[in-house]
């Protein structure tokens, strides 16, 4: 029972990304805090070093054709203190269906109170891959039999654009962006589809709480919305200590009716030097997925190339 209720569970999410009108099309991730670039245009350069960023998340563990997503990231260091670039490569899949996205983020800054405005944008390609040929695809009296069934495989490339607002302090950040504003058409031409790419809006926020000498509690919350789709958040809250350990714990609302949310998820981080750092996250699943799931597991490594001269008077670059 437990094989075919998987088996049916990768035809749920093959054709829940092809009705694209009715779901979030954007990877969701828990450590958001770590991976900005990727959110948000108007975090390029941010800092006056370069950094190095690679995200790794599976998505309900266990379960067949489920979500995985691979985020490779580089912030360029600010420029003149006015402008920031920064590139972006990203992989998600969901049953048969792959997007590899490639970005470039401009923005840039003006001095406001005690901190700063960022305004960016960015550019994307992004690649999408159908692939009615895999393995995994099961109908009860085979493939070949059924019509319904496309044995080929469809890809398409498009490009999009989208902007984003950046503003921090040394203890407070909010970010607004749109990553993707331009709807897409993503109809593979066989005539029996009508998706395209929805708009997304992202707005993050977050503070730095001070406690003694060495801890810091860092409250922060995602909002999630896209076109036609319930909105979905995450309420974070860090607990930070020498700025060189971090745990904290996040709710993420959504889920189906009766489910007392999507998750519930814990991270972990270690500053390891100056230059590295290293988080995991991983989420328990509260939506009714829990049954056939062992939650979901995310990675994050960071290297920032710092200069020398700076090493000293860096404090907590992760957070804002």
């Amino acid at each position: 029972m437990r094989k075919n209720l998987m088996r049916y569970f990768i035809w749920f999410l093959t054709f829940g990304s092809l009705f694209s009108a009715k779901a979030q099309q954007q990877q969701m991730y828990t450590q958001f805090m770590y991976n900005k670039l990727s959110l948000n245009p108007g975090f390029a350069g941010n800092e006056t070093y370069t950094s190095f960023s690679v995200l790794h998340r599976s998505q309900w563990i266990g379960v067949p054709g489920a979500p995985q997503a691979q985020v490779f990231s580089v912030n360029f260091p600010r420029i003149a203190k006015r402008l920031g670039a920064g590139l972006n490569v990203e992989r998600q899949s969901i049953g048969i269906t792959e997007k590899i996205t490639y970005e470039g983020m401009y923005a840039y800054k003006f001095r406001i109170g005690a901190g700063t405005l960022s305004m960016g944008m960015n550019i994307s390609g992004r690649s999408y891959v159908q692939d009615y040929t895999d393995p995994r695809l099961y109908a009860i009296q085979g493939i070949q039999n059924d019509p319904s069934i496309l044995q080929d495989r469809f890809s398409k490339n498009l490009f999009n654009a989208g902007f984003g607002a950046y503003y921090n302090t040394k203890v407070f950040f909010a970010g607004l962006s749109v990553p993707r504003m331009i709807r897409a058409d993503l109809d593979f031409d066989t005539n029996q589809f009508f998706t395209s790419e929805v708009r997304h809006l992202y707005l993050m926020t977050g503070g730095s709480i001070a406690y003694k000498q060495d801890f810091r509690f860092v409250p922060q919350v995602m909002f999630r919305l896209a076109e036609n789709s319930p909105f979905t958040a995450d309420f974070n809250f860090m607990a930070v200590y020498k700025d060189w350990y971090s745990a904290g714990l996040t709710y993420r609302t959504g889920g189906g009716p009766g489910d007392w949310g999507e998750s519930l998820d814990f991270i972990f981080s270690v500053q390891a030097t100056d230059r590295w750092m290293v988080s995991a996250a991983y989420d328990i699943t509260l939506s009714d997925i829990r049954t056939i799931d062992h939650g979901s597991l995310e990675i994050c490594m960071t290297y920032n190339l710092l200069p020398k001269k700076i090493k000293t008077v860096i404090v907590n670059p992760r957070y804002f």
